[in-house]
C-alpha cells in the first residue's frame, strides 16, 4: 500500500523535470522554430516510437532523415530552395496506390510482396524510402520495411508541402493557441500510424518546451503506453487508456501537480526504475 500518496506524484513530477532537462532542454528551439527540416526531424523522432524497441525506432529515423537528406539534397546553406524541392515532388506521396496495392494483394504489410518493386519505377520516394542503405556510422543496412511506416512518412510529407504547415513545430504551437489542443491532436491523430499515444506525445513535449500553451485539455498531451498503463494501476487508476487518463490527470489537479511534467515522469519513472532503484537503495532502511 502507497502510504503517501501525495509525495510520491510530487516525486513523479519531479521526473518529469528529468525527462525535460535530458530529452528537450538540449533541443535548439531558435532551430526549431525558424527551420522547417530541423521540425520536421523533431516530429520524426517521435512519429517512428510505434510499440518497438527503442533500437529498431532509432534505426529507422536515422533511415528516413539520411534518405530525405539525399533525395531533397539538404544543406543548411539553402533549406529554402531544399523545401521548394518537396513541393515540387509533392505529386510522389500520393499514398493511393499503396494502398490499392495492399487491399488487391490482401497482404498486411506490402512492402516485401514480390511484386511491389513495380510501384517504385516511377515514384522516386517510394523507392528511396523502401530500399536498403548503410546508416552513416553504423554498419547497419537498413529500410522502411513495413507499410505503415512508409504511409506514414507521406502523410507527413504532404501535410508539410502546405506552405501554412511548413514548420511542423510551429504550426503545432499556433493551432494550440490559436484554436485549441483537440483540433491538432486531431489533425495528427488523422495521419497514417500517428494513434492517441504518438500524437499525445508529440503535443505533450511541445506543451514541455514551451510552458503554459496547454492550459486545460490535459488529456490530449497526456500519451499512455505499457509503462504507464502498469504504474497507473499502483496508483489506483484502473480502465482503458482514455480512463487511466482522466485518473491520473484528475489526481494530478488535485494534489496541484502540473499533468505534462507527471506524464513525462511517469514514462521516465517506468523505464528507468531499475536504475532509479539502485540510485536511491542505499538511502532506503529495509
Amino acid at each position: 500500500m502507497i502510504k503517501n500518496k501525495t509525495n510520491l506524484f510530487k516525486n513523479i513530477e519531479k521526473l518529469g523535470s528529468t525527462y525535460s532537462n535530458e530529452f528537450l532542454v538540449p533541443l535548439d528551439k531558435q532551430s526549431l522554430s525558424t527551420n522547417w527540416w530541423a521540425s520536421l526531424k523533431f516530429f520524426f523522432d517521435h512519429s517512428f516510437a510505434r510499440g518497438r524497441s527503442d533500437e529498431l525506432s532509432i534505426q529507422y529515423i536515422n533511415f528516413t532523415i539520411e534518405a530525405l537528406e539525399e533525395y531533397l539534397s539538404i544543406n543548411t546553406e539553402d533549406i529554402e530552395q531544399c523545401y521548394l524541392t518537396l513541393k515540387d515532388n509533392a505529386h510522389y506521396l500520393d499514398s493511393s496506390e499503396i494502398i490499392q496495392f495492399k487491399s488487391e494483394k490482401k497482404v498486411r504489410n506490402c512492402i516485401n510482396h514480390p511484386e511491389f518493386k513495380v510501384l517504385t519505377v516511377e515514384n522516386p520516394i517510394l523507392k528511396i524510402l523502401t530500399t536498403k542503405r548503410e546508416i552513416k556510422g553504423s554498419k547497419k543496412y537498413v529500410y522502411l520495411n513495413n507499410d505503415a511506416d512508409v504511409l506514414m512518412v507521406f502523410d507527413v510529407l504532404k501535410l508539410i508541402s502546405d506552405d501554412n504547415k511548413k514548420n511542423i513545430y510551429n504550426y503545432i504551437i499556433s493551432t494550440i493557441q490559436n484554436k485549441n489542443t483537440q483540433t491538432i491532436y486531431d489533425e495528427l491523430i488523422s495521419l497514417r500510424s500517428v494513434g492517441d499515444k504518438i500524437a499525445s506525445f508529440i503535443i505533450r513535449d511541445i506543451g514541455l518546451m514551451n510552458p503554459g500553451i496547454i492550459k486545460n485539455d490535459y488529456e490530449y498531451a497526456f500519451p499512455v503506453d505499457t509503462w504507464v498503463a502498469k504504474l497507473a494501476i499502483k496508483l489506483g487508476c484502473k480502465g482503458d487508456y482514455a480512463k487511466i487518463k482522466k485518473c491520473l490527470i484528475d489526481e494530478c489537479l488535485r494534489k496541484d501537480i502540473e499533468p505534462l511534467k507527471f506524464a513525462a515522469g511517469m514514462w521516465y519513472l517506468g523505464t528507468h526504475s531499475f536504475d532509479i532503484l539502485i540510485e536511491h537503495f542505499g538511502e532506503i532502511n529495509l
